[in-house]
């Protein structure tokens, strides 16, 4: 550190004079009064000793940052898993304000998802048969819509079992019928479905309960086309059930595999197995098909539900809206 001196007839004048010179960073350091004597008079005088200190510079105060609206938009799709073929649309599509906030963002997204949607609330047919692999939860669900015709809708409902080749596929639905009180028929053949129909009429709607197959299937395929044959076409109802832990393509596939059996709505199974729903949102869009039930686990009849847009944006990730306020409190 480097000490510099400076005398003046005072102190405050000796400061003033240090900062003229040398700017505001002067810092005093020691001070010293003292007198001279002249021919006539004694003077008096002031001696500082200092040193100096940068000035300090106004902090650099950084822009405010510009909310990126597009970026938001890919960091969304990306938290929902919404499939590569869906999201370059959705950003080409994207023409906000002029400067959208998140809300904005968020409620084109929302738009996006859900307003070109299917709904089904009803169950149309008398023959409801769901198709769809194995493993995807068929036989649980189907007990679940029954139990929900019979508690919600006071519908008289039975189980009929096509699944009857499969090791264990008919015990499973036997336990079910027998827990639930379930009335439950059987038919591997066309003449043991042929000789069952008269009692059927007595239900308001009968579940029919197919087996699991594999695009190598060929044989069990015939047998399941030719048991349906014979079901009163006006009245058979078709569900495809989909689980929603699978990827965009894998749904894709197998609904070329259980397209000949014509599906008219969509089951979603296994909501409870995956963080996020971009790729059944998608699937419903990619078929047309409505959305009729959801389920979220395992527990019959409580994790089944008739599906909801209210209930799929609860599920969506990364949102700040409280997406509650777009549907009202009936």
């Amino acid at each position: 550190m480097e000490f510099l001196t400076l005398v003046s007839t005072d102190y405050e004048s000796a400061l003033r004079q240090a900062r003229t010179e040398y700017g505001k960073g002067v810092r005093v350091h020691t001070r010293k009064d003292f007198h001279t004597n002249s021919v006539f008079r004694k003077k008096s005088c002031c001696e500082i000793t200092f040193y100096l200190v940068g000035e300090k510079t106004p902090q650099e105060v950084a822009p405010p940052e510009v909310f990126d609206s597009n970026r938001y938009l890919s960091q969304l799709l990306d938290q929902n898993d919404v499939p590569k073929e869906y999201l370059q649309r959705i950003l080409d599509g994207f023409h906000g304000e002029e400067h959208p906030g998140k809300a904005e963002v968020e409620i084109f997204l929302l738009q996006q998802l859900f307003s070109s949607l299917q709904w089904e609330n009803r169950l149309p047919g008398k023959f409801m048969v769901l198709v769809g692999p194995a493993g995807v939860g068929k036989t649980t669900s189907l007990v679940k819509t029954a139990i929900h015709l019979r508690a919600q809708e006071g519908k008289k409902v039975a189980l009929l079992s096509f699944d009857v080749h499969r090791i264990g596929a008919l015990e499973q639905i036997r336990q079910f019928a027998a827990s639930f009180s379930l009335p439950l028929y059987e038919a591997g053949e066309v003449a043991q479905l042929r000789a069952l129909l008269p009692d059927l009429e007595a239900y308001d709607h009968v579940l029919v309960d197919t087996s699991g197959r594999s695009v190598k299937d060929e044989d069990l395929r015939q047998r399941l086309d030719d048991l349906l044959s014979e079901l009163p076409h006006q009245q058979v109802f078709t569900l495809l059930a989909v689980s929603a832990s699978l990827k965009f393509s894998d749904l894709v596939n197998q609904y070329r595999l259980f397209g000949e059996e014509r599906a008219r709505a969509l089951v979603v199974t296994k909501l409870d197995e995956t963080q996020s729903i971009g790729n059944v949102l998608a699937f419903a869009q990619h078929t047309q098909l409505p959305l009729l039930y959801v389920t979220d686990g395992q527990a019959i009849p409580e994790d089944f539900h008739s599906a909801e847009a209210s209930d799929l944006m609860q599920r969506l990730n990364g949102l700040s809206l409280d997406v509650s306020q777009f549907f009202p409190v009936l």
